[in-house]
């Protein structure tokens, strides 16, 4: 039986490592309680996988133009070539396509990037507005079943109590063990690898820590979770039941109407355990920077 635990801090959701190795700081990982999405499905026509060659790590994004993805600014690297953008429900099937011209049409690179122009990677104080979003352009032609997604027009629909879809590309299974802190080898590391999760944040007061384990990511999962606060640069999720973590990050959030899914957000960061609560970039905020990224990439 899974046990979480809920811890205060809020923290940065960073795209999920395909690999127990990577140096970035890893917290959870699942679209909680979602469900996979099929190639047909709607929503499976705007969302792309963003592939990070160097760390080996996964993030999702958005179609928003024949040419240019909206992510997370936590998930660009410091190089546009070590990014690729996965046209496809499930990235791990995709990755390893052994036929090179099925790879190349679905795998295409990317070839520059812009971040939100209050994004600040070093500031640790998580709070509102971080400025968590980003655009990426590719090379390429888009393949066949999709298209940019429908940008809802004004924030007059993010009403607390209001559902929003979610999606993304992250693990579907957390296991949690509390460990003895005293008794673990190598705490401040596994801590830092993201393998292990304590309350404390201090070194030496690590307070209740767990060992954490994580699978499963890959496939497009889909989730709902209601609004529980609105600002106008983030909107908060009360996600108990359902919703974001590592891996999905950089994905998109959606208002449907009449049965068309209308973006809105980016996926930010999250509680500890993301069992409680998600944070979502409000991508209307940013419509004017938006827009003039995308003619600067034209240039």
């Amino acid at each position: 039986m899974k046990k979480f635990l809920t811890f205060c801090l809020i923290t940065l959701v960073s795209c999920n490592p395909k690999s127990s190795t990577n140096q970035e700081k890893i917290l959870d990982a699942t679209i909680m309680n979602g469900k996979l999405v099929k190639s047909e499905d709607s929503i499976a026509s705007s969302v792309v996988g963003i592939y990070d060659s160097k760390v080996n790590g996964i993030c999702t994004g958005s179609l928003i133009a024949p040419n240019i993805v909206m992510t997370a600014a936590h998930c660009v690297p410091s190089r546009a070539q070590d990014v690729k953008i996965i046209f496809s429900t499930n990235i791990n099937k995709t990755l390893n396509i052994k036929e090179q011209d099925g790879l190349h049409e679905l795998v295409l690179p990317a070839v520059d990037f812009r971040v939100g122009p209050t994004w600040d990677p070093k500031n640790d104080i998580i709070n509102v507005d971080t400025g968590d979003i980003a655009l990426i352009k590719f090379k390429g032609n888009i393949p066949k079943g999709y298209k940019p997604a429908t940008f809802l027009k004004d924030g007059s629909d993010l009403k607390i109590g209001q559902m929003v879809t979610l999606a993304g590309f992250g693990v579907d299974s957390v296991d949690m063990e509390e460990i003895d802190p005293k008794k673990y080898r190598k705490l401040d590391e596994a801590i830092e690898f993201g393998e292990v999760i304590c309350s404390g944040k201090n070194k030496g007061n690590y307070g209740t820590c767990y060992k954490i384990e994580k699978n499963g990511d890959g496939p497009l999962r889909t989730a709902s979770a209601p609004i529980s606060f609105v600002h106008e640069t983030e909107i908060r999720l009360n996600e108990k039941n359902a919703g974001t973590c590592n891996g999905d990050s950089g994905g998109p959030a959606y208002i449907q109407k009449d049965g068309q899914y209308f973006l809105f957000g980016v996926t930010s960061r999250g509680s500890d355990f993301c069992n409680e609560v998600g944070i979502y970039t409000n991508a209307i905020y940013y419509k004017t920077w938006i827009e003039d990224s995308i003619k600067a990439f034209e240039k």
